[in-house]
């Protein structure tokens, strides 16, 4: 299934009015000012733009907020939230609906590793590189599903759009991660998805 989800980040896709909106609202968003404040001079930076557009993102209800919150902070087009959409639902769909049930945010478990596929789309990362940003994202996915609608939230929201970011630029530098990091014997479906099943 990694292989699946790896195609998928630089498949043709079509345009989509819906998402060119969804980006534009993100761009135009006010980050929280306490999220802004509390990153200081960093605050221009990718990995901390996500985080703004992150936090902005949650507030207007997005689907997968992280993948338009990380393709926002690089400049990305519409393309790449396609392609993201296209990886966040492959990725929730490994995972289960046991995944949701145990606890865990979809919308920033499978988010953070689709804002690395969108990242790593607006930067064409192929072969290697693609793979080991997927990779360094699956290992931190993570998110309680119990902070929804809540300050901490949106918070969630915009570290899963930083970790994407983040996971794509060192993986584009050099970083390595795991061969299998989606559907591997020890893969985040493995760890994360259903019982008994990779």
């Amino acid at each position: 299934m990694t292989e699946e989800i790896l195609s998928l980040v630089h498949a043709p896709v079509a345009d989509s009015p819906e998402v060119a909106i969804a980006l534009a609202l993100v761009r135009a968003a006010e980050p929280a000012g306490a999220v802004r404040e509390a990153l200081g001079p960093v605050a221009g930076r990718s990995t901390a733009r996500a985080r703004l557009f992150g936090t902005a993102a949650a507030k207007l209800h997005l689907e997968w907020a992280a993948v338009v919150a990380a393709v926002a902070a690089l400049d990305g087009a519409t393309d790449a939230v396609v392609a993201g959409y296209a990886v966040a639902r492959a990725v929730a769909d490994g995972l289960g609906p046991d995944h949701a049930a145990a606890g865990w945010c979809l919308e920033t478990t499978a988010g953070t590793v689709a804002a690395a596929a969108a990242a790593a789309r607006v930067l064409d990362l192929r072969g290697p590189a693609l793979r080991h940003a997927i990779g360094i994202a699956a290992t931190q996915a993570s998110g309680l599903s119990a902070v929804k609608g809540t300050p901490l939230g949106a918070a969630q929201l915009g570290h899963a759009a930083a970790t994407g970011v983040e996971a794509a630029l060192l993986a584009r530098n050099g970083v390595t991660a795991a061969e299998d990091p989606l559907s591997g014997r020890r893969g985040l479906f493995a760890l994360m998805g259903p019982r008994g099943e990779s």
